[in-house]
């Protein structure tokens, strides 16, 4: 069983590379790879090049080598829907089980994505929690909720769980506003990629 961890990472910090660790080993994923977007169809255009991104992306994974990159969307090139990754990736990694983790955000969202009533053929759904108010419909048509990690591992696709890995609370937006202000960035980034965003 693979995790796929998509998002723009513009750039990656530690939430995400803490969060991406939490859950592979909250769900006992034989690998977890952290797919970063070549230009999200749902945003605004990105802060950092595709390239900086995946030069980020790799300086980061140096402390975290449980994790590995999957460069995809940027090889592909053009707006990035994960639908086609996925079908994509289910091939190229010879049709093992694919547990998807998006944040609350994106799950709250979701019916607005390409062919999202199809994911569910394709694989399993993970939610990551957020702090503050939440959706009051946790669930999705086409999924079925499921709370069994054991369960999880022995279905294809289909399940839709939600996360009980800590928050970090982290944004890119934030960290891209400490660099604008020359703020330390000790807490939210790892030492390599400091010194490359100072380098820039």
């Amino acid at each position: 069983m693979i995790g796929v961890y998509g998002g723009s990472f513009d750039p990656i910090h530690l939430g995400h590379l803490k969060t991406a660790k939490f859950i592979k080993h909250e769900l006992g994923l034989n690998r977890m790879l952290l797919l970063p977007c070549n230009q999200p169809v749902h945003r605004q255009p990105l802060h950092y090049t595709a390239s900086q991104r995946l030069e980020i992306l790799n300086l980061g994974l140096k402390d975290f080598s449980e994790l590995e990159v999957d460069t995809s969307e940027i090889d592909r090139g053009g707006n990035s829907y994960m639908i086609d990754t996925l079908k994509n990736l289910k091939i190229k990694l010879n049709n093992e089980s694919i547990c998807l983790v998006i944040g609350m955000d994106s799950f709250v969202n979701f019916k607005t994505w390409k062919n999202w009533d199809e994911f569910s053929k394709i694989i399993h759904l993970i939610v990551l929690p957020r702090e503050g108010e939440q959706p009051l419909v946790k669930g999705l048509e086409t999924f079925e909720v499921s709370s069994d990690i054991k369960q999880i591992k022995s279905e294809a696709n289909g399940l839709l769980y939600f996360s009980n890995t800590g928050m970090i609370n982290i944004s890119s937006t934030a960290v891209r506003g400490r660099i604008s202000e020359n703020q330390s960035l000790d807490k939210f980034l790892p030492k390599s990629v400091i010194n490359y965003l100072n380098n820039l």
